[in-house]
């Protein structure tokens, strides 16, 4: 018959229960800071705050070129890695008048910018504005402001 030896588990030590808490603590905070970080986008244009921004490229918008803000609030326009840009109200690369859109870029003129530039543009009244680049007719973004 063969034999059986037991061997009580040995406890750990109270330094060592003392560490587990505080660790599972910071590992639980930081996995909720990581579901948090993921669940939001991250990107302010994508919003209706006081913070949105449509980022220009290289001949592109880059980012979410599709916006919804309130009116009375301002979309910042941010050329910071590209290059010149003319931004009118229409499509296509071309001009057309919007009722309610704001004056800067109500006009045939529009806004200029260059690299590095950024510019916040107050949207007053409500409405769905579509934004293009003159000199890149491919560049479309829309706004739309509700009240």
């Amino acid at each position: 018959m063969p034999t059986f030896h037991w061997t009580p588990l040995q406890r750990a030590s109270r330094e060592h229960i003392t560490l587990r808490a505080p660790l599972g603590a910071l590992a639980c905070i930081l996995l909720l800071a990581l579901v948090l970080a993921a669940c939001s986008n991250g990107n302010s244009a994508s919003g209706s705050s006081n913070g949105s921004t449509i980022t220009m490229g290289s001949g592109i918008f880059s980012g979410n070129t599709s916006i919804t803000i309130k009116a009375g609030d301002a979309v910042t326009f941010d050329d910071s890695a590209g290059g010149p840009h003319d931004l009118v109200i229409g499509t296509g690369g071309q001009f057309v008048a919007a009722s309610g859109a704001p004056s800067d870029l109500n006009n045939s003129d529009g806004v200029n910018f260059n690299g590095g530039d950024k510019k916040a543009i107050v949207f007053p009244n409500a409405g769905t504005f579509h934004i293009t680049c003159k000199i890149h007719p491919s560049m479309q973004a829309t706004v739309v402001v509700t009240t």
